[in-house]
């Protein structure tokens, strides 16, 4: 009889990967859905779980857009939970905000289900995804993302506030200040679409469809609310930059790195010469080298949290 693979982490990513749909949130009425990669295998210890939210400028998109990384995560022997959240226009700032929150909380919610450590729980964001998974982690507890039920173990709703506190966060291409992008959108708002994909015009109309005003933006904007020394943690975070990213400039995630550092914030900042907003939804070297990375960062919090279950990466 073969015995099973026991699992933990191994920034080799060995392990196989198996997905799951769940509901894992209900707020208003509305059923929103997490998608579950595991790896196969006997944990060791409790695993570390990473909450992933994805992009598409608040408005769009949905938690199977990050598949391929996400596997790729799931294969070091992570449990990764993609969550859908509320968009606009339907929905406003900080709905998404509150719902992310939920997902971490129902993820330390059904710890002992999903066999994972409530002590080791990320978040990881693409671009608008970014900003929202920014600053769930910087504001745990905040009253305003307090309001989405999550489902619990026995299926019952769990509307108290909870624990949506994180160790460590990684941002790829992160809107972190969105008034900053809405302004530098409206300067291009009468450029016809890019062959890149970069579309001022839509960027526009999605910021105004999440956001009801600037002040708003404003209000939601991490560099600020860092610089300002409003940020109630501030856990470790990898940043990723494109060279040619004219969806979120260069200057905008340089200004929230400089205001995390003067913070007295750990981050990380890895540049990808030559790539482009969203490269990591393509294969390629530069999405290899995104999730190599990643995996190493993950790996080093894992190690320094003393835990046992872990196999360090390989440096060549």
């Amino acid at each position: 009889m073969r015995m099973p693979m026991t699992v933990r982490f191994d920034a080799a990513a060995p392990y196989e990967v198996e997905e799951l749909d769940v509901p894992f949130a209900r707020p208003e009425g509305a059923e929103l859905l997490a998608r579950i990669y595991r790896p196969q295998g006997e944990p060791t210890e409790p695993l570390a779980a990473l909450v992933d939210v994805h992009g598409g400028a608040w408005t769009r998109l949905d938690r199977t857009i990050g598949a391929p990384h996400d596997r790729a995560l799931a294969a070091c022997g992570l449990v990764v939970v993609a969550v859908d959240f509320r968009q606009g226009p339907s929905h406003q700032h900080p709905a998404a905000a509150a719902d992310v929150a939920a997902g971490v909380r129902w993820v330390r919610a059904n710890a002992r289900r999903l066999g994972v450590d409530p002590g080791r729980v990320g978040l990881l964001g693409s671009s608008s995804g970014g900003q929202l998974a920014l600053l769930v982690a910087i504001k745990p507890g905040a009253p305003e993302h307090a309001g989405t039920p999550i489902v619990g173990p026995d299926g019952s709703l769990d509307g108290s506030p909870g624990d949506d506190s994180v160790a460590f966060v990684l941002a790829l291409y992160p809107v972190a200040d969105p008034r900053a992008r809405f302004r530098y959108a409206l300067t291009r708002e009468h450029e016809p679409p890019q062959p890149s994909g970069f579309n001022a015009a839509g960027l526009v109309a999605a910021h105004r469809a999440y956001f009801p005003n600037e002040a708003a933006m404003a209000e939601a904007s991490v560099t600020r609310i860092v610089a300002a020394g409003e940020a109630k943690a501030m856990p470790p975070v990898w940043v990723a930059q494109p060279e040619f990213d004219d969806n979120v400039p260069a200057t905008i995630t340089e200004a929230f790195v400089r205001a995390y550092e003067d913070a007295g914030g750990e981050i990380e900042h890895a540049h990808f010469p030559g790539a482009r907003h969203s490269f990591i939804q393509h294969p390629g070297p530069d999405t290899d080298k995104c999730i190599a990375l990643m995996r190493d960062f993950i790996g080093r919090q894992l190690s320094h949290d003393g835990h046992p279950g872990f196999a360090a990466p390989v440096v060549d």
